[in-house]
Protein backbone atom coordinates (compact mmCIF):
# COMPACT_ATOMS: atom_id res chain seq x y z
CA UNK A 1 0.00 0.00 0.00
CA UNK A 2 2.86 2.39 0.79
CA UNK A 3 4.30 1.98 -2.75
CA UNK A 4 0.90 2.86 -4.17
CA UNK A 5 0.77 6.06 -2.11
CA UNK A 6 4.28 7.06 -3.22
CA UNK A 7 3.31 6.64 -6.85
CA UNK A 8 0.25 8.83 -6.37
CA UNK A 9 2.48 11.60 -4.98
CA UNK A 10 4.66 11.37 -8.09
CA UNK A 11 1.66 11.43 -10.39
CA UNK A 12 0.20 14.43 -8.59
CA UNK A 13 3.44 16.34 -9.12
CA UNK A 14 3.11 15.59 -12.81
CA UNK A 15 -0.38 17.06 -12.73
CA UNK A 16 1.19 20.47 -12.38
CA UNK A 17 1.82 20.17 -16.09
CA UNK A 18 -0.73 17.57 -17.14
CA UNK A 19 -4.27 16.56 -16.25
CA UNK A 20 -6.43 14.11 -14.29
CA UNK A 21 -5.75 11.42 -11.69
CA UNK A 22 -8.09 9.15 -9.75
CA UNK A 23 -6.82 6.74 -7.13
CA UNK A 24 -8.52 4.57 -4.58
CA UNK A 25 -7.47 2.00 -2.00
CA UNK A 26 -10.28 -0.20 -0.65
CA UNK A 27 -9.96 -2.55 2.32
CA UNK A 28 -12.63 -5.16 2.99
CA UNK A 29 -12.55 -7.01 6.32
CA UNK A 30 -14.48 -10.27 6.27
CA UNK A 31 -16.34 -11.79 9.19
CA UNK A 32 -13.51 -14.23 9.92
CA UNK A 33 -10.84 -11.51 9.89
CA UNK A 34 -9.43 -11.92 6.38
CA UNK A 35 -8.46 -8.74 4.52
CA UNK A 36 -9.06 -8.00 0.83
CA UNK A 37 -7.16 -5.01 -0.54
CA UNK A 38 -8.19 -3.40 -3.81
CA UNK A 39 -5.89 -0.73 -5.28
CA UNK A 40 -6.85 1.30 -8.34
CA UNK A 41 -5.11 4.12 -10.21
CA UNK A 42 -6.28 5.68 -13.46
CA UNK A 43 -5.14 8.80 -15.30
CA UNK A 44 -4.97 10.46 -18.68
CA UNK A 45 -2.42 9.77 -21.41
CA UNK A 46 0.13 12.16 -19.91
CA UNK A 47 0.56 10.11 -16.72
CA UNK A 48 -0.12 6.61 -18.02
CA UNK A 49 3.62 5.83 -18.31
CA UNK A 50 4.00 6.19 -14.54
CA UNK A 51 0.94 4.01 -13.99
CA UNK A 52 2.46 1.36 -16.26
CA UNK A 53 5.66 1.51 -14.17
CA UNK A 54 3.58 1.02 -11.00
CA UNK A 55 1.85 -1.98 -12.57
CA UNK A 56 5.17 -3.55 -13.58
CA UNK A 57 6.75 -2.97 -10.17
CA UNK A 58 3.70 -4.34 -8.35
CA UNK A 59 3.71 -7.51 -10.45
CA UNK A 60 7.45 -7.88 -9.88
CA UNK A 61 7.08 -7.61 -6.09
CA UNK A 62 3.98 -9.84 -6.08
CA UNK A 63 4.37 -12.61 -8.70
CA UNK A 64 0.89 -13.96 -7.98
CA UNK A 65 -0.77 -10.56 -8.46
CA UNK A 66 -2.40 -9.89 -11.79
CA UNK A 67 -3.44 -6.44 -12.95
CA UNK A 68 -6.83 -5.75 -14.48
CA UNK A 69 -6.89 -2.97 -17.03
CA UNK A 70 -9.48 -0.22 -16.54
CA UNK A 71 -10.80 2.24 -19.09
CA UNK A 72 -13.10 5.06 -17.98
CA UNK A 73 -13.65 7.53 -20.77
CA UNK A 74 -10.27 9.02 -21.68
CA UNK A 75 -8.69 7.68 -18.48
CA UNK A 76 -6.80 4.41 -18.36
CA UNK A 77 -5.14 2.51 -15.59
CA UNK A 78 -5.02 -0.69 -13.57
CA UNK A 79 -6.38 -2.31 -10.46
CA UNK A 80 -4.95 -4.99 -8.20
CA UNK A 81 -6.57 -7.25 -5.63
CA UNK A 82 -4.58 -8.67 -2.72
CA UNK A 83 -5.92 -11.30 -0.33
CA UNK A 84 -4.58 -11.66 3.21
CA UNK A 85 -5.68 -14.59 5.39
CA UNK A 86 -5.81 -12.48 8.55
CA UNK A 87 -5.29 -8.99 9.93
CA UNK A 88 -1.83 -9.82 11.26
CA UNK A 89 -0.56 -10.79 7.80
CA UNK A 90 -1.96 -7.59 6.34
CA UNK A 91 -0.25 -5.53 9.06
CA UNK A 92 3.13 -7.15 8.35
CA UNK A 93 2.83 -6.44 4.63
CA UNK A 94 2.07 -2.76 5.22
CA UNK A 95 4.48 -1.93 8.03
CA UNK A 96 5.55 1.27 6.29
CA UNK A 97 2.02 2.68 6.24
CA UNK A 98 0.26 1.49 9.36
CA UNK A 99 1.03 3.07 12.70
CA UNK A 100 -0.56 0.30 14.70
CA UNK A 101 -2.81 -2.57 13.71
CA UNK A 102 -3.83 -4.90 16.49
CA UNK A 103 -6.30 -7.67 17.18
CA UNK A 104 -7.07 -8.58 20.79
CA UNK A 105 -8.68 -11.99 21.04
CA UNK A 106 -11.65 -12.87 23.22
CA UNK A 107 -14.22 -15.63 23.66
CA UNK A 108 -17.22 -13.83 22.17
CA UNK A 109 -15.37 -11.35 19.97
CA UNK A 110 -11.97 -9.97 18.94
CA UNK A 111 -11.35 -6.24 19.25
CA UNK A 112 -9.55 -4.84 16.19
CA UNK A 113 -7.78 -1.49 15.93
CA UNK A 114 -6.53 0.01 12.66
CA UNK A 115 -4.33 3.09 13.01
CA UNK A 116 -2.98 4.41 9.72
CA UNK A 117 -0.68 7.37 9.33
CA UNK A 118 0.33 9.09 6.11
CA UNK A 119 2.45 12.20 5.63
CA UNK A 120 3.04 14.11 2.42
CA UNK A 121 5.34 17.16 2.23
CA UNK A 122 3.82 20.15 0.42
CA UNK A 123 4.82 20.89 -3.16
CA UNK A 124 7.21 23.80 -3.53
CA UNK A 125 4.99 25.98 -5.71
CA UNK A 126 5.70 29.72 -6.11
CA UNK A 127 2.87 31.85 -4.68
CA UNK A 128 2.24 33.48 -8.06
CA UNK A 129 1.59 30.04 -9.63
CA UNK A 130 -0.67 28.62 -6.94
CA UNK A 131 -3.88 30.01 -8.45
CA UNK A 132 -3.05 28.16 -11.69
CA UNK A 133 -2.37 24.82 -10.01
CA UNK A 134 -5.58 24.74 -7.97
CA UNK A 135 -7.68 24.26 -11.10
CA UNK A 136 -5.38 21.45 -12.22
CA UNK A 137 -5.54 19.80 -8.81
CA UNK A 138 -9.34 19.86 -8.93
CA UNK A 139 -9.04 16.75 -11.10
CA UNK A 140 -7.38 14.77 -8.31
CA UNK A 141 -9.38 12.16 -6.39
CA UNK A 142 -7.76 9.98 -3.74
CA UNK A 143 -9.76 7.91 -1.24
CA UNK A 144 -9.12 5.22 1.33
CA UNK A 145 -12.19 3.15 2.17
CA UNK A 146 -12.91 0.32 4.60
CA UNK A 147 -15.81 -2.11 4.47
CA UNK A 148 -16.35 -3.79 7.85
CA UNK A 149 -18.43 -6.87 8.70
CA UNK A 150 -19.87 -5.10 11.77
CA UNK A 151 -20.42 -1.46 12.68
CA UNK A 152 -17.37 0.50 13.80
CA UNK A 153 -17.27 1.42 17.48
CA UNK A 154 -14.86 4.32 16.97
CA UNK A 155 -13.54 6.02 13.84
CA UNK A 156 -12.42 9.38 12.46
CA UNK A 157 -13.53 8.79 8.87
CA UNK A 158 -14.62 11.71 6.72
CA UNK A 159 -17.73 9.80 5.67
CA UNK A 160 -19.61 6.97 7.39
CA UNK A 161 -22.48 5.02 5.85
CA UNK A 162 -24.05 1.57 5.79
CA UNK A 163 -24.88 1.59 9.53
CA UNK A 164 -21.28 2.34 10.38
CA UNK A 165 -19.84 -0.46 8.26
CA UNK A 166 -18.52 1.64 5.37
CA UNK A 167 -15.86 4.28 6.07
CA UNK A 168 -14.18 6.72 3.69
CA UNK A 169 -11.21 9.03 4.18
CA UNK A 170 -10.58 11.76 1.63
CA UNK A 171 -6.79 11.97 1.18
CA UNK A 172 -6.78 14.39 -1.75
CA UNK A 173 -6.34 17.54 0.42
CA UNK A 174 -3.20 16.09 2.04
CA UNK A 175 -1.95 14.98 -1.36
CA UNK A 176 -2.46 18.43 -2.82
CA UNK A 177 -1.60 20.73 0.07
CA UNK A 178 0.80 18.52 2.03
CA UNK A 179 0.50 17.65 5.70
CA UNK A 180 -0.39 14.49 7.56
CA UNK A 181 -3.43 12.30 8.00
CA UNK A 182 -4.31 9.97 10.86
CA UNK A 183 -6.90 7.33 10.10
CA UNK A 184 -8.37 5.27 12.93
CA UNK A 185 -11.11 2.71 13.31
CA UNK A 186 -12.01 0.24 16.05
CA UNK A 187 -14.47 -2.60 15.58
CA UNK A 188 -15.33 -6.07 16.83
CA UNK A 189 -15.21 -9.41 15.04
CA UNK A 190 -17.91 -11.54 16.64
CA UNK A 191 -17.49 -15.31 17.13
CA UNK A 192 -20.98 -16.51 16.29
CA UNK A 193 -20.09 -20.17 16.82
CA UNK A 194 -18.87 -19.53 20.39
CA UNK A 195 -21.89 -17.35 21.13
CA UNK A 196 -24.21 -20.16 19.96
CA UNK A 197 -22.28 -22.75 21.99
CA UNK A 198 -22.46 -20.62 25.15
CA UNK A 199 -26.18 -20.00 24.65
CA UNK A 200 -26.80 -23.74 24.17
CA UNK A 201 -24.98 -24.60 27.41
CA UNK A 202 -26.93 -21.92 29.31
CA UNK A 203 -30.22 -23.27 27.95
CA UNK A 204 -29.29 -26.83 29.03
CA UNK A 205 -28.32 -25.65 32.51
CA UNK A 206 -31.57 -23.69 32.83
CA UNK A 207 -33.57 -26.67 31.61
CA UNK A 208 -31.86 -28.93 34.15
CA UNK A 209 -32.55 -26.42 36.94
CA UNK A 210 -36.25 -26.28 36.07
CA UNK A 211 -36.44 -30.07 35.73
CA UNK A 212 -35.01 -30.74 39.20
CA UNK A 213 -37.12 -27.92 40.66
CA UNK A 214 -40.32 -29.57 39.41
CA UNK A 215 -39.16 -33.05 40.47
CA UNK A 216 -38.29 -31.82 43.98
CA UNK A 217 -41.75 -30.30 44.45
CA UNK A 218 -43.44 -33.48 43.26
CA UNK A 219 -41.32 -35.82 45.39
CA UNK A 220 -42.84 -36.90 48.72
CA UNK A 221 -39.82 -38.67 50.24
CA UNK A 222 -37.70 -36.20 52.19
CA UNK A 223 -34.35 -37.80 51.30
CA UNK A 224 -35.07 -37.80 47.56
CA UNK A 225 -36.49 -34.32 47.79
CA UNK A 226 -33.29 -33.10 49.46
CA UNK A 227 -31.17 -34.74 46.74
CA UNK A 228 -33.25 -33.19 43.96
CA UNK A 229 -33.01 -29.75 45.57
CA UNK A 230 -29.25 -30.13 45.79
CA UNK A 231 -29.07 -30.91 42.07
CA UNK A 232 -31.38 -27.99 41.35
CA UNK A 233 -29.09 -25.67 43.28
CA UNK A 234 -25.96 -26.98 41.52
CA UNK A 235 -27.37 -26.53 38.02
CA UNK A 236 -28.98 -23.23 38.99
CA UNK A 237 -25.69 -21.95 40.37
CA UNK A 238 -23.82 -23.00 37.26
CA UNK A 239 -26.42 -21.28 35.08
CA UNK A 240 -26.23 -18.05 37.10
CA UNK A 241 -22.41 -18.12 37.13
CA UNK A 242 -22.19 -18.67 33.36
CA UNK A 243 -24.77 -15.92 32.76
CA UNK A 244 -22.79 -13.44 34.88
CA UNK A 245 -19.49 -14.37 33.22
CA UNK A 246 -21.04 -14.05 29.75
CA UNK A 247 -22.46 -10.63 30.57
CA UNK A 248 -19.09 -9.47 31.87
CA UNK A 249 -17.22 -10.75 28.79
CA UNK A 250 -19.70 -9.00 26.49
CA UNK A 251 -19.30 -5.73 28.41
CA UNK A 252 -15.51 -5.46 28.42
Amino acid sequence: MKKTFNLIILLTFNLLLTGCLRAQCDLTITGDGAVIQHSKIIGNALVIRHIEDWKAQTEKNNPDAKANQIVEGDLRGYEFNFDYPDIETFADSNDGFNKKISRRGGWFFDTCNFDFYWMNPPFDIPPEAQFMTQSLFSGVEFDLTMQLPYSAEKNNADEVSGDGKFLRWNLAPVLINGGEKFMNVQFKLWHKDKIALTAAVEILLLAATIFFLIKARAEELADLQKDLRFKRNVFGGLFAALLIISAYMLAI
